[in-house]
C-alpha cells in the first residue's frame, strides 16, 4: 500500500511536446520515465486555441474538460465534443486537433501505458457528502474545485486544496468535501495492472 499526495505548487510547467503551449505535469511514473517512457502520465493543460494534440503512441489517455465550455476533438475520421466533467477516453497515438468551442478550456489528462495499465474507470464527484473510495492498484484523486478531506487507513485525514492530486495503491479511503463544500467537485480514476488482467 501506498499514498502520494501531490500538491499544486510541486508541479512542474513544461512546453508541451509540439510546442504548441504549456501543461502542468503532475506526475509521472516510474520514477526517471519521461515523457516518451511512461507507464503513467498525470498533467492539466490549458487549450486557448486550434491546435493538434501529442502523439503518444501505445497509451491510452482519459481527458477531461475541468474549465471551460466545450472543447471539439477532431480525430479526421471522427469528432468528439467534449463538455465539463464528462470524461472521455481514446487511444492518445491518434493526436486529434483540439477546437475550443466558446473560449479558452483547461483539460485533466491521465495517460496510460497500455503494456502496463488499464483504465478501468472513472467518476466525477461533488460536494457536499462523503463518497467511499475502494482500495485498487492505482487509483487518481484530483481536487478540480473547492477543498476536500481524505481519509486513509495508514496516513489519517489529508486535506486536498483545489487542484492537489492523491495516487493510492491498494488503499481504500473516504473523500469528504471540506466547509460544506456545495461547489466543490473531484475527480476519481481507476487504473488495473495489464499485468494482472492477463492472469485472469
Amino acid at each position: 500500500m501506498a499514498i502520494e499526495h501531490l500538491a499544486r505548487a510541486t508541479y512542474a510547467t513544461l512546453p508541451w511536446k509540439n510546442g504548441r503551449g504549456e501543461t502542468d505535469e503532475i506526475y509521472l511514473s516510474p520514477p526517471g520515465g519521461s515523457r516518451e517512457d511512461f507507464e503513467v502520465r498525470i498533467s492539466s493543460a490549458p487549450i486557448i486555441e486550434d491546435g493538434a494534440f501529442s502523439s503518444f503512441p501505445g497509451a491510452e489517455r482519459v481527458i477531461t474538460l475541468i474549465e471551460g465550455e466545450e472543447l471539439d476533438l477532431d480525430f479526421g475520421d471522427s469528432r468528439h465534443r467534449l463538455l465539463p466533467f464528462a470524461p472521455f477516453r481514446f487511444d492518445t497515438g491518434l493526436a486529434p486537433t483540439g477546437r475550443p468551442v466558446k473560449g479558452a478550456v483547461r483539460v485533466f489528462n491521465v495517460m496510460a501505458s497500455r503494456q502496463c495499465w488499464h483504465h478501468a474507470a472513472q467518476q466525477v464527484l461533488a460536494g457536499p457528502g462523503s463518497h467511499e473510495i475502494p482500495p485498487d492498484d492505482l487509483v487518481v484523486v484530483f481536487s478540480v474545485s473547492g477543498s476536500w478531506s481524505l481519509d486513509t487507513t495508514t496516513r489519517g485525514a489529508l486535506r486536498l486544496a483545489e487542484r492537489d492530486t492523491v495516487i493510492l495503491r491498494e488503499e481504500a479511503a473516504a473523500l469528504r468535501a471540506s466547509d460544506g463544500g456545495r461547489k466543490a467537485r473531484a475527480l476519481v480514476l481507476r487504473l488495473r495492472s495489464a499485468v494482472a488482467l492477463q492472469g485472469l
